[in-house]
């Protein structure tokens, strides 16, 4: 099937929201912002979340925009429904939903970015949110050694199916603690209203990570400066250490923050999904973390002025 979907050609269409419409054989989309230098480009391959899409999420983001004065280029691709399939689909929408094969679709757009040169098959970076940073998670346990890093916003691992990443490998996550939609304690649904779904917990699935990593310890946790209200969410920074060189392992607790984007600003429109904090901006730390993967983003470099939403 790879090999077919190479062989067919790469349609490319001015996108309504901007950027490139990129239309796959397969009839998904996804929305490409090239790098402004020619030849093969480190690229960010973001992820959205359950009911979204990808030109949506392009517009709720500052990264395409960053992205291009770091030589990047970035894709947002189109789920086949509602949900991307992580692997727990079947489990939590028996009967209601046929689980695509995202898996071989993400690897389909993966080999046509590098066969078209727009992507730099060594430094290919998945970042995920909500039902998206699941499906990332799942790809970064199948496909480890295709990816350079993976970047996860309110996310966690599932129960099932287990989870066997292939190499150590850079990861990050960030999580609010009080996330009614994605919750701190791995449930999944919506407060204590209803539940349809439990996962590991968000220190379960660092935990994890670490393993994964080979990691050996957690440094003393650093909170990062304070950017917005006095009484804001505020962000607690978990480093792993001792882990599998370059396999840099970071948890960012967004303390009292619920089911949203660091950095976007307040909005009574979005209360219903809890808090936000300023002290991270999700592009800048999904920049900032492709850029060295190797490292801990500086805290200035995961900040930029965000947009009220």
């Amino acid at each position: 099937m790879r090999a077919a979907l190479l062989t067919l050609p790469l349609l490319l269409l001015l996108a309504a929201c901007g950027g490139e419409r990129l239309s796959l054989p397969s009839g998904r989309g996804a929305v490409l912002d090239r790098a402004t230098q020619p030849g093969p480009a480190p690229v960010i391959v973001v992820l959205h979340g359950a009911a979204l899409s990808g030109a949506i999420t392009r517009d709720m983001l500052d990264l395409s925009e960053m992205a291009r004065g770091e030589g990047f280029a970035v894709v947002y691709p189109d789920s086949a429904g509602t949900f991307w399939n992580d692997g727990a689909l079947r489990a939590r929408m028996s009967g209601l939903l046929s689980a695509g094969d995202d898996i071989g679709f993400l690897d389909a757009l993966l080999d046509l970015l590098v066969a078209e040169g727009i992507a730099d098959a060594a430094h290919i970076h998945l970042a995920g949110i909500s039902n998206g940073g699941m499906m990332a998670m799942r790809y970064a346990c199948e496909r480890a050694e295709r990816l350079a890093s993976v970047a996860m916003f309110k996310a966690t691992l599932p129960l099932a199916p287990p989870c066997h990443p292939g190499r150590p490998l850079p990861v990050l996550l960030a999580a609010g603690t009080d996330d009614p939609i994605v919750g701190w304690d791995g449930s999944i649904g919506y407060g204590p209203l209803f539940a349809t779904e439990r996962r590991h917990t968000v220190p379960e699935t660092f935990a994890f990570w670490q393993r994964a990593n080979g990691c050996t310890g957690v440094a003393p946790s650093v909170e990062l400066p304070r950017q917005g209200e006095p009484d804001a969410p505020h962000v607690l920074l978990h480093e792993a250490t001792g882990c599998a060189p370059g396999a840099t392992t970071l948890l960012y607790e967004m303390r009292g923050a619920g089911h949203r984007l660091p950095g976007q600003g307040e909005s009574w429109l979005m209360r219903v999904f809890g808090r936000t904090t300023m002290d991270v901006e999700a592009s800048a730390l999904m920049l900032a973390f492709a850029r060295n993967p190797d490292r801990v983003p500086q805290p200035k470099a995961a900040i930029r002025h965000a947009r009220a939403r």
